[in-house]
């Protein structure tokens, strides 16, 4: 029998500083009106004041790890799932580097993913995984992100608003041989085409005094067109049928906070209802990049939504080129 690893704890930390939405949509010289605020669904989202990615990362492990019961020299590996560290250039410093010498994680090794919005979780997820399953040396994996985002870049598209976008840090302890929140198998699908939907056109140092460039971009017409929630359709199915599990043993939901429209485009596709989801986060916190995923997992365990055994579906179509589903037995 293939060896099971599921979710020990896991632990958000937000900044105290809020931002309202509709101050934000001002400052930035977005589009707004009610019809703007209906489709994002977002009243305020969390901003760091003065914090530091790292020192957030270190605050949301450190509970996690006092959650699962865990010493930092415990964990066998860390992966960074963080999209915008912001605090030292990137890929030249890692913020998991600092984060293992800080913890105290003597033994373990640091890998990061970078590049694939909200799916970033899913593939640290599915990549913590396969390596505690594959390696019996390995028994604790810590996940781990933080995310602050760049100055005047909080509403993303301003032209025509797609998301607001807020800081926070969230971390994740999976373990080998665990009975619970089992994570069964995950399915992954790019499309290198729309590599370019979603970025940062500033071309790293060639261009630093050109602060427009350093603005998140969107391209609004190719993002529509990439048919998100269908793609994520495509890729349930064979997950499902590998873990021998019917469509209606689903019985929860977790899905990014990118804005009301988008929620409500996956629940038509996936015939989920409210209950099903956790959707009020997303009025309070606006998109939090992958650590949405952790945020709406703690809150559908306090809430008890899922039964024990239940079948929760993880999913997030990555800003339209990172597709990705994963299959949690609570």
């Amino acid at each position: 029998m293939e060896t099971q690893v599921g979710i020990l704890a896991a632990a958000c930390h937000l900044p105290a500083h809020r931002r309202a939405v509709g101050d934000l949509l001002e400052e930035e010289g977005a589009k707004g009106g009610p019809e703007v605020m209906a489709r994002l669904g977002i009243s305020s989202v969390p901003a760091c004041n003065g914090e530091g990615g790292s020192a957030m990362a270190l605050a949301a492990s450190q509970e996690a790890l006092r959650r699962a019961g865990l010493e930092a020299a415990q964990l066998d590996v860390i992966v960074d799932y963080t999209i915008l560290p912001q605090e030292f250039l990137v890929p030249a410093w890692n913020m998991s580097n600092k984060l293992q010498h800080e913890l105290g994680a003597k033994k373990a090794f640091t890998v990061g993913f970078s590049g694939g919005g909200a799916s970033n979780f899913l593939v640290a997820l599915s990549s913590a995984a396969a390596l505690l399953q594959a390696n019996e040396n390995l028994k604790t994996a810590l996940l781990v992100a933080s995310d602050v985002t760049i100055p005047g870049s909080r509403v993303l598209n301003p032209a025509d608003p797609v998301s607001v976008l807020g800081d926070a840090a969230s971390a994740v302890i999976l373990q080998r041989g665990t009975t619970r929140n089992v994570v069964v198998d995950t399915e992954l699908w790019s499309d290198g085409a729309n590599h370019d939907v979603y970025y940062i056109p500033g071309g790293a140092l060639a261009h630093q005094d050109e602060a427009e460039l350093y603005r998140m971009e969107l391209d609004h017409s190719r993002y529509d067109g990439a048919r998100k929630a269908e793609g994520l359709r495509r890729l349930t199915s064979p997950l499902l049928e590998r873990a021998g599990v019917q469509f209606d043993d689903v019985v929860f939901f977790l899905y990014p906070n990118i804005s009301s429209q988008d929620q409500s485009e996956f629940q038509q596709a996936f015939g989920a209802t409210a209950g099903q989801m956790c959707l009020s986060n997303r009025e309070t916190h606006g998109h939090l990049q992958g650590s949405d995923f952790v945020l709406n997992y703690l809150t559908m365990l306090e809430n008890g939504s899922v039964p024990e055994g239940g079948y929760v579906l993880a999913a997030s179509h990555g800003m339209g080129f990172l597709a990705g589903v994963s299959l949690i037995r609570c």
